[in-house]
């Protein structure tokens, strides 16, 4: 059975000052590339043990896929002890006594290792897609993973304005924040929408973008 406790993803937009100074610096502790991830695998993480995030870092449509503990392939289960452990348990102690340790070896693993039923894989909750008209067009594109903050970001410029894409996931508040700024008034407008791998409900309320099940 699949439970998803409830996910919120906080969307905000605001104005800077002209000065983005972290806009072309880079430094030993940052992960930084010239391009969007084209797949998956190329996507920068971000996460805070229980909520996790693939950043890609496009321009005009930017995906942030996201994840949360419970939601995985299977349901709870109870690894089964193997029965032989005990009975074996003896004659192991015995060989390793003896100095016959790749015996002993060979023993131990199949006496005493529990049964495995197989680890199941974590599946994603859903997508996170930013569509912002106009920024086809940009220039002076960077991205990058601050090893520090656990920060992912996106830089560039639409004409003469710099935007800037931040992405975390917060430990304290338990959620995925996405902050949008750009240093001119009145220059950031967007549309933001989820699709699931799975049957997904969706509310906006104060701001707030969630997804549940």
């Amino acid at each position: 059975m699949l439970v998803c406790r409830i996910i919120t993803i906080l969307l905000s937009a605001m104005v800077v000052l002209p000065s983005v100074t972290a806009y072309a610096s880079f430094d030993d502790l940052k992960l930084w590339y010239r391009q969007p991830a084209e797949n998956w695998i190329e996507a920068l993480a971000v996460g805070n043990g229980r909520l996790g995030a693939m950043v890609f870092g496009k321009i005009a449509n930017e995906r942030i896929q996201f994840n949360e503990d419970t939601v995985w392939a299977g349901g709870p289960y109870k690894p089964v002890k193997n029965s032989e452990g005990p009975q074996k348990l003896p004659h192991i102690r015995r060989l390793v006594f003896e100095g016959k340790y790749l015996q002993a070896q060979n023993m131990f693993g199949p006496a005493m290792k529990v049964q495995e039923w197989g680890y199941k894989p974590y599946q994603p909750v859903g997508d996170l897609w930013l569509s912002l008209p106009g920024h086809e067009k940009a220039h002076n594109y960077k991205r990058d993973l601050n090893l520090d903050t656990a920060i992912a970001s996106v830089y560039y410029q639409v004409g003469d304005v710099k935007f800037v894409r931040e992405v975390f996931s917060s430990p304290i508040d338990q959620a995925i924040v996405v902050r949008l700024t750009a240093d001119k008034q009145g220059k950031i407008s967007f549309t933001a929408k989820i699709s699931g791998a799975h049957k997904t409900n969706a509310t906006v309320e104060d701001n707030l973008l969630s997804t549940y099940e």
